[in-house]
């Protein structure tokens, strides 16, 4: 399972037990994040992962927002294979110096 589709049916498990004002808006965090709005490596924000955390913390919702800093909703390896692969990734590997990419384990694919 995708660590989006994890989160999104994280928050939707706790939109069924929240109250009715509560539970739209953890709905309408799980539709955001089942678009990959949060991922770690999606290219929404800086930082996705905390920019969740923020939000829901702002919402007030602290415990699942601790769950996120906790590192629950973390993005898997194959996750940041992928994206070491994308685009973006591809991107910002071609930004580092051959010796930091030895390091992090990331090659240039073209």
């Amino acid at each position: 399972m995708r660590t989006r589709d994890k989160l999104a049916a994280a928050l939707r498990e706790v939109a069924a037990k929240a109250g009715p004002e509560n539970a739209a808006k953890y709905e309408a965090f799980a539709i955001r994040a089942a678009t990959g709005e949060f991922d770690d490596y999606a290219d929404t924000y800086d930082c996705p992962i905390t920019q969740l955390h923020g939000e829901l913390t702002r919402a007030g919702f602290t415990k699942f927002a601790a769950r996120v800093a906790n590192g629950e909703f973390d993005a898997t390896k194959e996750e940041s294979d992928e994206w070491m692969r994308s685009p973006s990734g591809q991107e910002a590997a071609r930004r580092l110096s051959p010796g930091m990419r030895q390091v992090l384990g990331m090659k240039i694919l073209n």
